[in-house]
């Protein structure tokens, strides 16, 4: 009687282990997939403008693009002195995207204790990013987005860093309204002094692309903090 005892006991051992590790893969498994990133909120001090923040990895970013403009003069054409542009060259764009700034602009924009990120940055962020899709998983808001792979795929919006379609300024023109988003990087093109590296995002691809660009184009900015 004992034996058989010990043998049910045993038996239910065995199924309370076994189920339990059932439970735990199945829990594990999102968490893996897509880690919940911290946030947060920065108020800039030079003119009240609040923005969201994110930690992703070991870097702190602005969740939205900058729309600093206080001694920025406001551009009509490309220059090398600091300009800055309204996306799509309409004002009312600002609130949400952000301005259109060129390099000058840009690496005098951000607050204290924050800077315009470097390429170095830029791959950090990306290495932070889990998965495939970086592109996707860093844009946000799909319907401020043209249809689309970047907005089909099932990875769109997972990081909360929310990249969205602010567009270009080049020459005299405003372009890609609603289909890019590019931010300029710190780090300046090693051939040529007159550009700068930049990234881009588009409607039509779900990845994460590097160019270099004059500096005196128009392309958002994100502050990483120092």
């Amino acid at each position: 009687m004992k034996r058989f005892i010990s043998l049910i006991l045993l038996i239910i051992a065995g199924m309370l282990s076994y189920a339990g590790n059932i439970i735990f893969c199945v829990l594990d498994e999102p968490s893996t997939l897509y880690a919940v990133p911290d946030t947060g909120k920065f108020v800039d001090s030079r003119d009240g403008n609040s923005y969201k923040t994110i930690k992703l990895g070991n870097q702190v970013w602005m969740a939205e693009n900058l729309r600093y403009s206080k001694d920025i003069p406001l551009g009509t054409s490309k220059s090398n002195k600091p300009h800055i542009y309204n996306p799509s060259g309409k004002a009312e764009n600002v609130e949400q995207f952000g301005y259109l700034y060129n390099w000058y602009a840009a690496e005098k924009a951000c607050p204290e204790g924050w800077h315009l990120p470097t390429n170095s940055d830029w791959k950090q962020l990306k290495n932070a990013i889990i998965g495939e899709n970086i592109g996707s998983q860093l844009a946000g808001k799909a319907n401020l987005w043209n249809d689309g792979v970047l907005e089909r795929n099932t990875s769109f919006g997972k990081s909360g860093f929310s990249v969205l379609p602010a567009g270009s300024f080049d020459e005299k023109s405003y372009g890609n309204f609603g289909s890019f988003a590019y931010f300029w990087s710190a780090t300046e093109y090693e051939y040529y002094s007159g550009n700068a590296y930049f990234r881009y995002i588009y409607y039509n691809y779900s990845g994460v692309v590097s160019n270099y660009s004059s500096k005196s184009d128009g392309f958002s900015v994100r502050c990483v903090k120092d």
